[in-house]
């Protein structure tokens, strides 16, 4: 178990991320954003087909690395992303999660998701936190880069890092991103998020 020192040189690389990363901290699963704007889960006993289906696909390490839930507005897309990140926080697997927002400022700048993630990612595993502090050290002026070169810096580049060295010492981690359609531009982070996704260069998303 990590002593003080642990926690408290954690706590210090955290805080040096978040002052070099432009992120969103309304945008993970269970942010508080208000009574208004309350993100709910499925009710007990329902969505449970789909809910397993996720779950098998997360657990599974030769499964494709992207999964995707479509259909239209107000059909619990949202509630199923909701419960999926409660279950995989509860198995100490879900590694990030952006929820955009067209209502919350933070949640809906295309700009955002990239870092948030890599800072998310960063929270979650402390090797993933050293690679990026290099990354940032390397390329300080990242933050006003494109997309596409963002989610090579930012995600690819400290992800690959592990997986070369092989310390990916954790359970199969999974980053959940949701409400895409409300997200600004989104178009211009998706296309570099979902290329890296498809040649299994991220985690399971």
């Amino acid at each position: 178990m990590p002593d003080e020192t642990d926690f408290g040189h954690q706590n210090r690389h955290r805080k040096n991320l978040g002052a070099k990363l432009d992120h969103s901290a309304k945008a993970s699963y269970d942010a508080d954003v208000g009574v208004q704007y309350a993100r709910r889960f499925c009710h007990p006993g329902t969505r449970t087909k789909i809910l397993e289906e996720i779950q098998k696909w997360a657990s599974d390490p030769n499964g494709p690395s992207g999964y995707w839930i479509c259909g239209m507005a107000g059909t619990g897309k949202s509630t199923i992303a909701m419960s999926t990140c409660q279950t995989l926080d509860a198995k100490g697997t879900l590694a990030a999660s952006f929820f955009c927002s067209r209502q919350l400022p933070g949640c809906r700048e295309y700009q955002l998701i990239i870092p948030t993630l890599a800072y998310q990612l960063a929270s979650y595993s402390r090797r993933f936190a050293f690679a990026l502090r290099d990354i940032l050290s390397r390329y300080p002026d990242i933050a006003s880069k494109k997309p596409d070169e963002q989610v090579r810096r930012l995600l690819i580049d400290p992800w690959q890092e592990l997986m070369k060295n092989n310390q990916i010492n954790m359970k199969l981690p999974v980053v959940m991103v949701d409400a895409l359609d409300e997200c600004e531009s989104v178009e211009v982070a998706l296309g570099p998020l979902t290329d890296a996704i498809q040649n299994n260069k991220l985690p399971k998303m």
